[in-house]
């Protein structure tokens, strides 16, 4: 379907360049975050809710979703041409998939579009340590993940929830379109301001989209939101610690591995055992059990709230 922006392109211009003109100064710093984001640090104020719509609202999220949709049709389509596509019958496929079902449910209230997604959720045999849920709820999981770093069932849950997390909280689109409005200080018109029709023309995003590096801002909503999912859906929160540290361990000598789209160190470490006592009583309610009743995990404890 075609999505017109405005009904008179020459008045588009005009409105566009008038709107962001005030924010020349962030696109700017935009652009030079994209080429090097900084690392990982945990911010001490509360983690953002949507406070970032400005750049989200300059691509559409039916174009987003429309794109991801076809890019994941490629992927399945590659895979399966290369006899790489693991099929339902498999067991490792069933394993990912029943934990998504899991999750889902708890999802949506994050995401108003979410509730319409045709979630979908395929495994390629890989030995890449990777993942990703696309926008509109197309999930691809590389076997290497599971397989390589020998994730039980908790870490699997936390993982899906971070990467759910990211497509429900449109981090790929507001990242985009900070791409389009830097376009702006470089003295290109993009065709997301009315000169064109959205839809018409694809935005050619795929490969960013699976090569995206995000903000520790972004790490940060993933680590809170997708931990409450999980949590929610039965699986233990500590397992979120144990999960980016083997991640960690094996992909930061990668050039452009899992960790370095998903900055990690010491500080988020921290921030996600910071968290732990607001997730905690939501996993012992999931499992039907008291959080003294709960087993120990990795020599962690159980990291109760305090009295305030």
């Amino acid at each position: 379907m075609t999505v017109r922006m405005f009904p008179n392109r020459a008045l588009a211009g005009v409105l566009a360049l008038a709107s962001f003109a005030s924010f020349m100064p962030h696109a700017a710093r935009a652009q030079d975050d994209d080429r090097a984001p900084p690392p990982y640090t945990a911010p001490n104020s509360q983690v953002r809710f949507g406070n970032t719509a400005l750049f989200r609202n300059l691509i559409p999220p039916a174009t987003l979703e429309q794109q991801s949709a076809d890019e994941y049709a490629q992927i399945i389509h590659e895979a399966e041409r290369n006899k790489r596509l693991l099929d339902n019958d498999n067991a490792l496929v069933k394993r990912v998939r029943a934990i998504v079902n899991h999750e889902v449910p708890f999802a949506l209230k994050w995401n108003d579009r979410s509730k319409a997604w045709k979630w979908e959720t395929n495994v390629v045999r890989s030995n890449e340590i990777r993942m990703y849920c696309l926008p509109g709820g197309k999930i691809v999981v590389y076997s290497g993940l599971i397989e390589k770093l020998k994730l039980n069932d908790n870490e699997i849950g936390m993982m899906i929830g971070h990467e759910i997390a990211h497509a429900l909280r449109e981090h790929a689109r507001e990242r985009l379109g900070r791409q389009q409005a830097a376009q702006l200080t470089a003295g290109t018109m993009p065709q997301l301001f009315g000169f064109a029709d959205v839809g018409s023309t694809p935005l050619g995003i795929g490969d960013q989209l699976l090569a995206m590096r995000y903000s520790p801002a972004d790490e940060t909503e993933a680590d809170v939101i997708g931990s409450e999912i999980a949590s929610r859906a039965g699986y233990d929160p500590r397992a979120a610690v144990t999960l980016w540290n083997k991640i960690d361990t094996a992909t930061r000598r990668a050039d452009n591995g899992f960790v370095w789209m998903h900055p990690y160190g010491t500080d988020r470490r921290q921030d996600l055992e910071k968290r732990m006592p607001d997730m905690m009583p939501l996993y012992a309610k999931a499992v039907g059990k008291s959080i003294d009743q709960l087993p120990n995990y990795a020599g962690m404890g159980r990291y109760k709230k305090t009295g305030r």
